[in-house]
């Protein structure tokens, strides 16, 4: 393939830029893996600033975040990205704002998630994330809507990763103590019951590793990006919108 022929992918990102250099490096990595040689991903990333994103998302106005992300994704699509990644879970809480801003397709994160889930043969999962993505339903409802179950830690719990995330990972810290406490909350679930565990935090892969459970571990991030390759590498015409 050439670089002309490979599909330009847009980043919304920025929340935070620590998840997102993860998103650039992985789907850099996975173009090199794919195609050998100097290739990299053809990318344009929004980065925006988190902050007055994460004081809406705590005052709890989310049309206010949804518009944000949506100018985002209309100047993605007017640089001339093919197909537009929103690059954390939690604002997939916006999804349909920013779908609805544009003309390409915008690959939600909960449904590559569920195909991965599913196509393990499992139905049943623990959920860690930020306490909007664990509280709310946006991002469980879209799970069920494959057939996976979500369980979610306690409300103790679910306090003590939200501030893991927001005060640690997105700020660049890694607490060894943190991480023993995220596979400790990640246990719990599964002793309840739970077939896997879903990083369903973008953050969260910062910290805890496949490796670091019994059961499968979803990270997200990666599904995220292994999903956008199939569509930028493909050799059909270029997708289009839902």
């Amino acid at each position: 393939m050439t670089a002309a022929a490979m599909r330009r992918i847009g980043i919304i990102g920025g929340m935070s830029w620590e998840s997102t250099a993860h998103y650039y490096r992985l789907l850099n990595e996975g173009v090199r893996d794919r195609l050998g040689g100097l290739h990299s991903a053809r990318l344009l990333v929004a980065n925006v600033d988190f902050a007055p994103i994460e004081a809406m998302q705590a005052a709890g106005d989310w049309a206010a975040a949804g518009r944000a992300l949506a100018d985002e994704a209309r100047a993605l699509q007017a640089g001339g990205a093919d197909l537009l990644l929103i690059a954390t879970n939690t604002m997939h809480k916006v999804y349909d704002a920013v779908a609805d801003a544009v003309d390409v397709p915008v690959l939600h994160l909960g449904d590559v998630t569920a195909a991965a889930i599913r196509g393990a043969g499992l139905e049943r999962i623990g959920l860690l994330a930020t306490a909007y993505t664990m509280e709310q339903d946006f991002y469980r409802d879209r799970l069920s809507q494959h057939g996976v179950i979500s369980l979610v830690p306690a409300p103790k719990d679910r306090d003590e990763v939200q501030r893991i995330i927001y005060a640690e990972l997105c700020v660049g810290r890694f607490e060894p103590a943190s991480h023993r406490e995220l596979v400790r909350v990640a246990e719990t679930l599964v002793a309840q019951g739970a077939q896997g565990i879903v990083l369903g935090c973008t953050e969260l892969e910062l910290s805890v590793r496949p490796g670091d459970l019994e059961v499968p571990v979803f990270a997200t991030t990666a599904l995220h990006c292994a999903a956008a390759l199939e569509v930028a590498l493909a050799s059909d015409d270029k997708p289009q919108a839902e």
